[in-house]
């Protein structure tokens, strides 16, 4: 199946806020979304990112770069809301997994930060991103 995945602009907010609040089971407003996009067009280290399919959003992928006091490590942190649509969620998941690993390395990050449980059915632990290992609510892999 062709898929995208492109920055999220404020054509997307009424997508993304039908999308999430079907993913999470909360109601999460438009209004909500732009005003996030907006605080993100003026942080260069943070993004949001869709994943589409025949134009319909089936994944988010939040993307930010943490940086130490010295700056001498950064970090990126990654947040991933994938379909509800069953033969859609690995795809979806796999692809935006690639895809931030992708823009760690682009933005020279030591390693990355996955935050795990956004979603409303979100994996069991046994079910971790490989690769990484649990240390508490986020998991992570280093690339140095």
């Amino acid at each position: 199946m062709k898929y995208v995945i492109r920055k999220a602009t404020s054509q997307d907010t009424q997508g993304i806020s039908s999308f999430v609040s079907a993913c999470t089971g909360k109601a999460i407003s438009p209004l909500h979304i732009e005003n996030r996009l907006h605080f993100m067009r003026d942080n260069p280290d943070e993004s949001l990112y869709v994943y589409e399919e025949k134009n319909q959003i089936l994944g988010t992928l939040s993307f930010r770069i943490r940086r130490s006091s010295d700056t001498i490590l950064k970090f990126s942190e990654i947040s991933v809301i994938s379909s509800i649509v069953p033969n859609h969620r690995q795809a979806a998941a796999d692809n935006l997994k690639k895809y931030a690993e992708r823009l760690t390395t682009e933005n020279e990050c030591s390693g990355m930060w996955w935050i795990a449980g956004s979603e409303k059915n979100s994996s069991p632990p046994a079910n971790e991103p490989i690769g990484f290992h649990e240390t508490g609510y986020k998991f992570v892999k280093r690339f140095l």
